[in-house]
């Protein structure tokens, strides 16, 4: 199997969501599902198969709050390089990102600094942490990219 934006945007909105506070609530889990049902094309089944997909390769493959993080970015950097992952999708996810981390009521600072990290690597000027654009790329750095994909 070969790793699709589908199962990328699922990753980075699940990580995003659970790693940033420790927690996956369910408006957050309900937005998650939601934006994951528009991605499919509104298909279902394809949707839960993307999903358990994605959650059997987690459990396979990353192994510590880092490898989490540095296949959150590494996943970003995948996305960009789509040819049809365009400025208006990328808008688009970014969007995504916010709205699940309002989903449950707090906005906290590490979300609003991943959010501007994703931001950057996707070459979107969206800011909403209070880091500079020096602080965002200086935290990027620090994140050791990983290779990504499904193997078996």
């Amino acid at each position: 199997m070969h790793l699709s934006v589908l199962h990328c945007i699922f990753y980075i909105y699940h990580t995003f969501a659970f790693r940033s506070d420790g927690q996956l609530s369910d408006s957050e889990k309900n937005m998650i599902s939601n934006f994951m049902y528009r991605w499919v094309g509104k298909d279902k089944e394809k949707m839960n198969l993307i999903i358990q997909e994605t959650l059997s390769w987690s459990k396979e493959h990353i192994k510590s709050i880092n490898d989490q993080i540095s296949t959150m970015l590494s996943m970003v950097d995948f996305l960009k390089s789509q040819k049809d992952f365009t400025i208006d999708r990328r808008e688009y996810f970014l969007m995504d990102i916010r709205n699940i981390a309002r989903s449950d009521g707090k906005f906290i600072d590490q979300q609003k600094k991943w959010h501007d990290m994703l931001a950057n690597t996707l070459a979107l000027d969206i800011r909403v942490s209070s880091a500079s654009c020096e602080d965002i790329d200086v935290e990027i750095k620090k994140v050791e990219k990983r290779k990504i994909g499904f193997r078996r």
